[in-house]
């Protein structure tokens, strides 16, 4: 299962909570748990693996809008989530259910690279390190497989997909980590930096459109830039 209550989500929620705003965590199932996304699981696999999670996100938005007391609750909803929590969030905000979310925040996630955007899409924040060797940042494959191995699922990671996204006029925002590993997704769930630029975000229902880029110790780079100054070893 992904879990609802471990320490940096409910670190992250209640800063949210801290800021006014309402969110909801759900535990999901993890049906590669034991076997991994490794590059000898067949691509069909990682798909379905993905889709199941996306089922148990719809049906919790499906028992959350359903509640007959909701007084103080929103009137909608963004699908968020880490790493396979991610790739949950962005299979639903962007194949599957699009109608259904007012935004979608990715920590270190992708999508099928064979996704189009729509101009009805929601808006998108991506978090993601530059240097993420799990879940590529632009088009690539999943854990970077060798090309002829079952598993090498071709993918284009969050800041990537918010490009795609703006071409068909989609609000979209970035927050990269130069030389950041996968290990973002957890971390940057306690960053401050982050989880303003989060709050600022939510606030703004996804209409604030800045991209941020920062170096390995969390400073900002110079205004500008976009793109890291070094490359990844």
């Amino acid at each position: 299962m992904g879990t609802r209550d471990s320490a940096p989500v409910t670190q992250f929620l209640d800063a949210l909570a801290d800021a006014g705003i309402p969110s909801a965590s759900i535990s999901y199932r993890l049906t590669m748990k034991g076997r991994g996304f490794g590059c000898d699981v067949p691509i069909a696999d990682k798909r379905r693996a993905v889709a199941l999670a996306g089922e148990d996100l719809e049906d919790a938005l499906t028992w959350l809008e359903g509640q007959p007391d909701r007084k103080g609750w929103p009137s909608s909803w963004v699908a968020a989530g880490s790493s396979a929590g991610a790739e949950t969030a962005l299979w639903s905000g962007y194949v599957h259910a699009p109608d259904r979310w007012a935004g979608v925040l990715s920590f270190s996630g992708a999508l099928d690279a064979s996704t189009h955007p729509l101009s009805s899409a929601p808006p998108l924040l991506a978090v993601h390190g530059q240097c993420d060797a799990q879940v590529p940042i632009g088009a690539d494959l999943h854990h970077f497989c060798p090309e002829d191995s079952p598993g090498a699922w071709a993918l284009i990671g969050g800041p990537a997909w918010a490009d795609s996204l703006r071409r068909v006029a989609v609000p979209a925002s970035t927050w990269v980590q130069c030389g950041g590993s996968h290990q973002m997704c957890t971390t940057a769930l306690s960053n401050p930096m982050v989880v303003d630029r989060v709050i600022q975000w939510l606030l703004q229902d996804g209409d604030d459109e800045r991209d941020v880029l920062v170096d390995a110790a969390g400073n900002p780079l110079q205004a500008g830039r976009s793109s890291c100054p070094q490359p990844c070893n």
